[in-house]
């Protein structure tokens, strides 16, 4: 796993963006990483239909725009001091097309480590970290990116990365993943729990039937599956980690959520991409599905 030794923290000044903030924050402590606050202007954010009925100079239009950023970053690094003196920030105001033009390329430009930034941000006109940008940043981004949602606790001392669940299709992709989890592992002393959801779609005939699992169909399955993760981690140094593993059965993305929730986990890092053939378990839909859903942080890595 590369060290997080700059954090790209994309913030829209909503609250919602903001909700990134603390999950940043633990994360530079930790790694002694250094904070871009990254704040995309674009003009489409322009609305037409104003009173003033005038496109104004792009300029002045930037100028303005930038100035009131850049306030608002000076903001939110005060509230940050506050907190902790040996956190690291700096404030970029970027210019570009669309907002996930500038979120993906600015980390890329600059070698960041990772991207920290909230499922959703300003509601209207200026929709700067509406899901769909987030997904296409998770789609185009250069490093991983942690999505978050409402923090547990505002106080850096209680927010916590002791559970980490990882799900795993066995693939390349999700053994990066386990590479991650199990760095933040040892960094922060926590517990991984991995887990496999073996996804089967069964002719209706065996619901009349009875049969609601395919545990009940071939109870060798789950043992199988269960010897697939233990040589799955034989791979990795597990050195002061302690891993627990999970095999379950039900839709994929459903169980993942599941599992979050009933055991808590505080992290689910998980791959963008899976093995095709294994009924797309880790591709996009099911990590945007899991996103929406989770009770907790999600990072995506590829």
């Amino acid at each position: 796993m590369k060290p997080f030794k700059h954090i790209v923290v994309p913030i829209d000044f909503s609250n919602t963006s903001r909700e990134a903030l603390p999950y940043a924050y633990k994360l530079a402590l930790g790694y002694g990483s250094k904070i871009t606050l990254l704040h995309a202007i674009t003009l489409f954010d322009y609305d037409p239909y104003s009173k003033k009925h005038s496109f104004p100079s792009a300029d002045e239009l930037y100028a303005s725009i930038e100035a009131s950023a850049d306030a608002h970053c000076s903001e939110i690094i005060d509230d940050a001091n506050k907190q902790s003196k040996d956190l690291q920030i700096e404030k970029v105001m970027e210019r570009g097309i669309s907002p996930h033009e500038v979120i993906s390329g600015y980390p890329k430009e600059q070698n960041a480590d990772l991207i920290v930034m909230a499922t959703h941000g300003r509601s209207g006109l200026s929709n700067v970290l509406l899901g769909s940008v987030t997904e296409k940043v998770i789609q185009t981004a250069p490093c991983p990116v942690l999505v978050v949602k409402k923090p547990k606790h505002a106080d850096l001392k209680k927010l916590s990365f002791n559970n980490i669940l990882v799900p795993t299709d066995f693939s390349d992709s999700s053994q990066n993943a386990m590479e991650y989890a199990l760095g933040l592992a040892k960094k922060y002393h926590a517990h991984i729990t991995l887990m496999h959801a073996v996804e089967v779609r069964f002719h209706p005939a065996y619901y009349a039937g009875g049969v609601e699992s395919i545990f009940e169909l071939d109870p060798d399955v789950k043992p199988r599956i269960q010897a697939r993760l233990e040589a799955f981690l034989q791979s990795f140094d597990l050195t002061g980690v302690e891993v627990t593993t999970r095999v379950s059965d039900g839709s994929s993305h459903s169980e993942i959520v599941k599992t979050a929730q009933s055991q808590q986990h505080d992290l689910i890092v998980m791959s963008t991409r899976g093995h095709d053939e294994i009924a797309d378990y880790l591709v996009g839909s099911t990590t945007d599905r899991v996103i929406k859903r989770a009770p907790c942080p999600v990072l995506v890595v590829r």
